[in-house]
């Protein structure tokens, strides 16, 4: 809003008035407001009218501020937000950290600077102050147990991040140190600890080690997470003090005692980036007492190498796990997982199984066994509608997909195999024999073992090869039949198909002219109404990609090749 100031005589009048009042206060008689007259004053007299005029101003600024700042307090105090209940203010608080050390980061502590009625309202909700940073000053940390009452409290530390040059280079490096007097406070009221929270950097895991080890009987999550591993030593193994089960165990780049009772009745369970892992029979007896477990996530995890694998009688039934993620954790997790549970409920699966190096699992033939529900639960196939799946086949795994947007359910499960020639037919005849069968789209890689389409071909509803040789042996293939001509239900490989895509990536000149007659074979021979009595559908999509320079003869014959198989079109590839 745009406002005029006041007018020139009204300030006179208010200067007047103010000089006045300073004249009879004082029994002085300074300038009365007459600017003119100021000329007329000798010079030892305008330092006291000087004086006296600034302090006039500077009662009248005072005022007219203390009338501003009333009026914004009432003004925000219609606000909405301070009619709010104070339950829902602390939720809204309940993100800001009590303490921190950088300036960058609000935390509780300077939003008790904002206003009087925001410094008594945080003062007064204890639950603000139930996260003890222990890098917290020392005379901090009395203030914020005092204000947190007796509630159950989280014990949090996050290491500084400094600039070290290391090798030449400027990185940025996590810090730790403990305040002097931190760890006593911190022992002192362990009886209230329900979470920690920390991320640790190199060193100070004696500190560290010797909180995880206290007695924590109201603890009910734990994260401890290694950023910056020492090559020194590494954090752990440390082992939790009798207490009643935790709720969440999640731990990186740290190890500890696996038969810890207290790893009993989880919800989460979230490990990684150690070689020294649970072994797979203290996993399935972490899993065993966990059953209500809902997230399970082990990533860069190691197993031991020593001890016989021990399985259960009965699988054990994860009714509530609705999230998996298992990665670059070997085969024997993975194997344990399909061999030796069932989670029904899954929602979000990911597992990877086995390493490009690994030839084969000892497990195969029982994961892949026909029926074996607990794989078409992992597949996303224990279903009663026909599902649809995404094989990719690369030169060193398998990535089997189903996504169901609808859903809103990811499966996905990687295998990692140095040979699949033991592997892929078993694959093939569980697909096979499930029932309903499902819908696969196979895409193939430029090195991956493509051999035959023969097992798949009941399978198949989409098609989708890279690299000449690949593409070639894919020709070959859908123009052979899937039983022998003339028999009673004779029929043509993958009678499903529905969409071929066919990728070449600059094949030779040589092998480009041994590509093109199995194409017109291939056409000819399956969708030409005069060359075979046995019935072949039209696939929706035939697709040719290839560089605009190569394949001349076919970018010219399109025409030709569409009067065969309308559905067939080129695409450039680059």
């Amino acid at each position: 809003m745009s406002l005029k100031p006041p007018s020139e005589d009204a300030v006179a009048k208010a200067f007047s008035i103010l000089m006045a009042s300073l004249n009879k206060e004082n029994g002085r008689e300074f300038i009365s407001g007459d600017i003119r007259a100021c000329a007329a004053l000798p010079v030892p007299q305008l330092v006291h009218n000087v004086d006296a005029v600034q302090l006039a101003k500077l009662s009248l600024v005072r005022k007219m501020d203390r009338c501003v700042a009333r009026m914004q307090n009432l003004r925000n105090l219609a606000s909405p937000f301070h009619r709010l209940p104070m339950d829902v203010f602390a939720i809204i608080l309940e993100g800001f950290p009590v303490w921190s050390p950088s300036k960058e980061t609000t935390s509780i502590f300077d939003l008790l600077e904002i206003n009087r009625i925001w410094r008594d309202t945080i003062l007064n909700l204890p639950e603000l102050w139930t996260a003890f940073p222990l890098d917290i000053p020392p005379k901090l940390a009395p203030l914020v147990l005092e204000r947190a009452k007796n509630l159950p409290l989280t014990i949090t530390y996050f290491p500084k991040l400094v600039k070290k040059y290391l090798e030449d280079a400027v990185d940025e490096v996590g810090t730790m140190e403990l305040p002097p007097g931190l760890l006593e406070y911190a022992l002192r009221e362990g009886n209230r600890w329900k979470k920690i929270d920390f991320t640790l950097s190199c060193g100070l895991y004696e500190e560290v080690e010797e909180l995880l080890e206290a007695s924590t009987p109201a603890l009910e999550v734990l994260r401890v997470s290694v950023k910056y591993p020492s090559f020194a030593r590494t954090m752990g193994p440390f082992t939790l003090s009798p207490g009643p089960p935790l709720k969440e165990l999640q731990l990186y780049r740290v190890c500890t005692s696996w038969n810890s009772p207290r790893f009993a009745g989880l919800l989460k369970l979230d490990l990684g980036g150690t070689d020294s892992g649970p072994s797979v029979n203290q996993l399935l007896r972490i899993l065993s007492n966990s059953p209500r477990l809902e997230h399970l996530s082990l990533e860069s995890l190691k197993p031991p190498e020593y001890g016989a694998l021990s399985w259960p009688s009965e699988p054990i039934l994860l009714n509530h796990l609705r999230t998996i993620e298992v990665t670059k954790s070997g085969t024997k997790y993975v194997s344990a997982l399909l061999s030796a549970t069932q989670f029904p409920q899954s929602q979000s699966v990911h597992l990877w199984d086995g390493s490009p190096g690994c030839q084969t699992s000892v497990l195969d033939e029982i994961i892949w066994s026909v029926g074996n529900a607990q794989t078409a639960a992992v597949l996303g196939m224990n279903m009663a509608e026909r599902r649809r799946l995404i094989i990719l086949l690369e030169g060193n795994g398998i990535n089997i997909k189903n996504q169901d947007s609808q859903l809103q359910k990811h499966f996905d499960l990687i295998i990692c195999r140095g040979d699949f020639s033991n592997l892929l037919p078993l694959i093939e005849e569980f697909l096979s024999e499930w029932n309903p069968i499902p819908d696969v789209r196979l895409e193939v890689g430029k090195d991956a073992p493509f051999l035959s389409l023969l097992p798949w071909s009941s399978l198949l509803r989409s098609l989708r090869t890279k690299g000449a040789n690949n593409c070639r042996k894919a020709l070959a293939e859908l123009a052979k039949q899937s039983s022998p001509p003339g028999s009673e239900h004779a029929s043509w490989m993958c009678p499903g198909l529905l969409e071929i895509s066919l990728e070449y990536d600059w094949p030779d000149e040589e092998n480009r002219r041994l590509d093109i007659e199995p194409l017109y074979f291939l056409l000819n021979q399956r969708w030409s109404n005069t060359a075979s009595d046995v019935f072949s559908a039209l696939p929706a999509s035939f697709t040719w990609k290839c560089p605009l320079s190569q394949f001349r003869e076919l970018w010219n014959s399109q025409d030709e090749l569409r009067g065969i198989l309308p559905s067939f079109r080129m695409a450039r590839l680059y």
